[in-house]
């Protein structure tokens, strides 16, 4: 039988999860959001049968048996509850919630219903990333010592939900700076991470979140990684999950360092479909034999673990720490942004 879904959300990433559920050959029967006219168009262009404002009705149809959450991060934990509630399976994009705790309750949900939940660290589907890993594992840097990673937006920032700690979780961190950490330990075998610590800034907008800092992680295997994120950067030294590696007999890159002088080649598109039809396809083999994802829950888990640890250890100024407080304190909110 076809693998029939439910989308929450309509933006961007809804977008590319739906254009690689077609893909795959997937039927997606509906779409949700709080904006009708919103979601009618989003159905509308890509022929889904329905559009709703209520996302409980889309996550709890007999016609659904899987839903792919691109909401809201705080939204994440709800609705992941309540499809999985509901006997569906989950694909939720990073971050899995705002909090480990949230986090740790929806991996114990999946188990308890049986239900395949995947965390949208979609990077690790991609070839390029992958090409490199296999080279590290084939020593073909001797031992790695040390790991570089990127997560900026050069000139630009988002606004709306981004930027409000209740809604996010943070700032560029856990927009940006999470799919650096997370294509890092995919590179280096998945290690545990032993010690975080961040600093960070708000530094180019007015929001209570950063948009500007670094994150060292030392790794149980004795590798160490920086991670630079931020928002609004004058210059990109590496574009979003780019990631050096160092060790005793080499270095590996992930990307080109495109500039000025070695731009991007023109058709070159970096967040791009085929590493989302990649997860969609792996979403929908774990569910049909029971294997367990490449991103798995576990995966999303520790990425935020990371992301949590740096807010709580973090040199931030007054801004950052409002940010923090905001969101380990705010309530869930009840529509999806």
């Amino acid at each position: 039988m076809t693998l029939r879904i439910a989308v929450l959300g309509y933006g961007f990433i809804a977008d590319l999860h739906v254009r690689a559920a077609h893909e795959c050959g997937l039927t997606v029967q509906a779409v949700a959001g709080h904006n009708a006219e919103r979601a009618d168009v989003f159905a509308r262009s890509h022929t889904i049968g329905r559009a709703t404002t209520d996302w409980m009705a889309a996550v709890t149809a007999d016609d659904v048996d899987a839903v792919v959450i691109g909401t809201p991060n705080a939204l994440h934990h709800r609705q992941t509850m309540a499809a999985l509630g509901a006997g569906k399976h989950v694909l939720v994009d990073k971050p899995m919630a705002t909090t480990v705790a949230d986090a740790t309750s929806m991996i114990a949900a999946a188990e308890a219903a049986g239900r395949v939940l995947l965390v949208g660290h979609m990077w690790r589907y991609r070839d390029e990333v992958i090409a490199v890993r296999d080279r590290v594992a084939a020593g073909h840097i001797g031992r790695p010592i040390r790991t570089r990673g990127y997560g900026f937006h050069a000139g630009w920032g988002p606004s709306g939900w981004f930027t409000e700690p209740s809604l996010s979780g943070g700032g560029a961190l856990i927009d940006m700076g999470i799919h650096a950490i997370d294509t890092a330990r995919f590179i280096l075998g998945d290690p545990a991470p032993t010690r975080v610590v961040g600093s960070m800034s708000t530094a180019h907008g007015d929001y209570a979140v950063e948009d500007d800092g670094i994150v060292l992680i030392d790794w149980s295997n004795g590798v160490r990684s920086t991670i630079e994120f931020g928002w609004w950067q004058q210059r990109l030294d590496g574009v979003e999950a780019d990631t050096e590696l160092y060790g005793t007999t080499g270095h590996e890159r992930i990307w080109p360092q495109f500039t000025p002088a070695t731009p991007a080649p023109p058709d070159y598109i970096h967040c791009s479909l085929p590493m989302y039809t990649a997860q969609m396809a792996d979403f929908a083999r774990c569910i049909s034999t029971g294997a367990t994802p490449i991103a798995n829950a576990q995966v999303g888990l520790t990425a935020l673990s990371i992301v949590e640890l740096a807010y709580q250890n973090a040199l931030i100024p007054e801004a950052g720490k409002r940010a923090q407080m905001a969101r380990l304190n705010s309530p869930h909110p009840s529509n999806d942004g």
